[in-house]
């Protein structure tokens, strides 16, 4: 004879576990492309005459621009140098930093501060845009 408790607990605990994955596949996924990320952008070395001046900064969520279920990935670094704004864009023109899921190439975007006496504060960006599928922190 059937254990009816058993048999129950297989019709319910089933469905209950696809489900968690249904929902946590995508996101242990999109946290890997994430920290993948993070980790090639902050491991760029810094150009000559320049020094990290604070804390670098890492989000990811829903795009902010646009339409549609993409994740947007960005590292933000606030850097003291004593180069040129043109040395600066130029040495980050050839940075070749791999996007989120590790195939395109990240966007790089610079901003720059006023001139002290120490140099020339400036912010640079890395970012990147994937797919969402299916992580609802993107949608």
């Amino acid at each position: 004879m059937r254990n009816p408790v058993g048999c129950l607990a297989v019709v319910v605990v089933v469905p209950l576990i696809g489900l968690f994955l249904l929902f946590k596949i995508p996101m242990w996924r999109d946290d890997a492309r994430f920290d993948g990320f993070r980790e090639r952008a902050l491991a760029y070395p810094l150009p000559p005459k320049t020094q990290n001046k604070g804390s670098d900064d890492a989000t990811f969520g829903k795009i902010s621009e646009g339409n549609g279920d993409y994740c947007e990935y960005r590292v933000q670094r606030v850097l003291q140098t004593g180069l040129s704004q043109g040395e600066i864009r130029a040495y980050y023109d050839k940075a070749r930093i791999s996007g989120a899921d590790a195939k395109g190439k990240a966007d790089v975007s610079l901003r720059f501060g006023d001139a002290t006496g120490d140099g020339m504060e400036v912010t640079v960006s890395f970012g990147d845009i994937s797919p969402s599928d299916w992580d609802f922190r993107c949608t």
